[in-house]
């Protein structure tokens, strides 16, 4: 077990602080993972330099990430969190990456989906959630549509399809009773 902090637990999977010694598990994801890079808006190999910019940035005040980890081992995952967060508009992109390729097609990503979708409307009170996913991360798409995001727009962007989808309070606190 380490000492972060959890910030909010599932079954499976929990959303955790993110602390600066995860970086190079991230990278190392990156770096090995060609598919997964693509699948993030088609990501250069990270280098340490990269790696500690991109740090400094989900740490602003408009931004909201966490480390995804296992329950009850604290085994780190991944991460998940939360883009050009609006406070007057109360909204925010979600963003997840599932690293560790032995976590893949488990359904932590869907239970992480929905610990952030719980976070979100519970606790950060967010009105409306977005996100965009490329239309061939089939995978990702029937997750979120099965965890109650609708499609509200596509684009072609560089020859791929990225879909807009998006969830409202409203919708979630529906789905909840």
């Amino acid at each position: 077990m380490s000492n972060r902090k959890i910030i909010l637990h599932g079954e499976r999977v929990a959303l955790a602080e993110m602390l600066a010694e995860d970086q190079p598990f991230f990278r190392k994801w990156l770096s090995e993972n060609a598919g997964l890079r693509e699948l993030i808006d088609d990501l250069k190999i990270p280098t340490a330099e990269d790696q500690s910019n991109w740090f400094k940035r989900v740490q602003k005040p408009d931004r909201k990430f966490f480390s995804l980890v296992t329950v009850p081992d604290e085994k780190l995952i991944g991460n998940a969190g939360f883009v050009d967060i609006d406070e007057d508009r109360k909204t925010a992109t979600m963003r997840i990456t599932i690293g560790h390729p032995e976590f893949l097609g488990k359904g932590l990503g869907s239970e992480a989906i929905g610990l952030l979708k719980k976070y979100a409307f519970e606790s950060a009170d967010f009105e409306k959630l977005g996100l965009k996913v490329l239309e061939n991360n089939l995978r990702a798409v029937k997750s979120y549509m099965k965890s109650g995001f609708k499609l509200i727009g596509k684009e072609s962007i560089d020859g791929k399809i990225k879909l807009t989808m998006a969830l409202s309070r409203s919708d979630y606190f529906k789905s909840q009773s």
